[in-house]
């Protein structure tokens, strides 16, 4: 019998992690061991965890586990849910370190639960959203059009829409966010994070909305802080591709209507394409200008560390892949 496995799911099989094997670990009546974070933001006193017993039933999820919790041991435990069918999203949790949505993930043998991080929390496992919240209506997330409304049916292409219709796949759970290791500097970065964007792209990525709205929004979006690290696929229940076919389209809009935001980014890619390697200090050139002269004392550590080439850079010489970057990447706008 073939075995069609999707190969997002290839590492849980392999280390027994998917959700018929953590099943079939448990029989109903084993005990499900439950730690979970306490708080309450109105009282004094730090977090602190209770742990907690609950008789394994068939098929359960974390969300029975809480449900029986909260009716038989602790009345008072704050989490939220609404639909229990993996649609509105208010349900995710840390299950054991990972983004979960508690209506959906099989329970474990032994589990700890905690708040998503980088939101404030309220009570128990319930998080303030209202930084996410005010960083999408920031962002005025509706179509405003260039032009009148052609009627219905509009002319809509595959091209034109793939990117926006994929975002349109996004319940708000804020597991992104929480995975998110640029939002946990907090304010050392400007990055809206990955579940700000996702609405954004909903809209930004439309062919139909009007650039200059498009502009004011990715100007300040902060999207080239995204290291790219993927944490925010990995724990999306939508399984929607963040960084693929939201943030780097995104990335490529704001180069082509903010190009000053991205000056980094396209002076990066123009000088891989043009020597096909890339020059640090030439990039730093580049990007600063004449304010790298107030940093001689910086400069002059990086090129006794070997980490820049001041020949190279003068004299521009490029690799023997220079032609492949040069095919690869299309002609780059220098930056200056």
């Amino acid at each position: 019998m073939n075995v069609q496995v999707d190969a997002r799911s290839i590492g849980k099989v392999e280390n027994a992690d998917g959700l018929l094997a953590r099943n079939a670990r448990l029989q109903p009546g084993d005990p499900v061991q439950v730690r979970v974070r306490r708080f309450d933001a109105g009282e004094a006193g730090a977090p602190r965890f209770e742990s907690f017993i609950v008789p394994y039933d068939t098929a359960m999820r974390v969300l029975d586990a809480l449900n029986y919790i909260a009716e038989n041991f602790a009345t008072d435990l704050a989490y939220r849910w609404l639909c229990g069918t993996k649609m509105c999203g208010t349900c995710a949790v840390r299950m054991n370190g990972r983004e979960v949505l508690a209506c959906w993930e099989a329970v474990e043998p032994d589990m700890t639960i905690e708040p998503l991080r980088n939101l404030p929390v309220i009570r128990d496992l319930v998080v303030d959203r209202r930084p996410y919240e005010d960083r999408v209506a920031g962002f005025e997330p509706w179509l405003e059009r260039p032009s009148a409304y052609p009627g219905f049916p509009e002319p809509l292409s595959h091209k034109d829409m793939k990117n926006a219709s994929k975002a349109l796949d996004c319940i708000s759970c804020m597991s992104c966010f929480s995975a998110c290791p640029v939002i946990g500097l907090g304010g050392l970065t400007d990055f809206a994070g990955p579940a700000p964007l996702v609405q954004l792209a909903q809209t930004a990525l439309d062919a139909r909305n009007d650039p200059a709205k498009v502009a004011r929004a990715l100007e300040h979006a902060g999207i080239f802080n995204c290291l790219s690290c993927y944490k925010c696929e990995e724990v999306c229940p939508a399984k929607i591709p963040i960084v693929t076919r939201v943030i780097e389209p995104l990335k490529a809009k704001t180069a082509e209507l903010v190009p000053h935001v991205a000056k980094h980014a396209m002076a990066f890619r123009a000088i891989v394409a043009a020597r096909g390697r890339i020059d640090p200090s030439e990039l730093v050139l580049r990007v600063q200008g004449p304010k790298v002269l107030l940093q001689i004392g910086r400069a002059l550590r990086l090129l006794l560390r070997g980490k820049i080439d001041p020949f190279k850079t003068l004299f521009r010489k490029p690799t023997a892949a220079a032609k492949a970057a040069a095919r690869l990447l299309g002609k780059s706008r220098s930056v200056s």
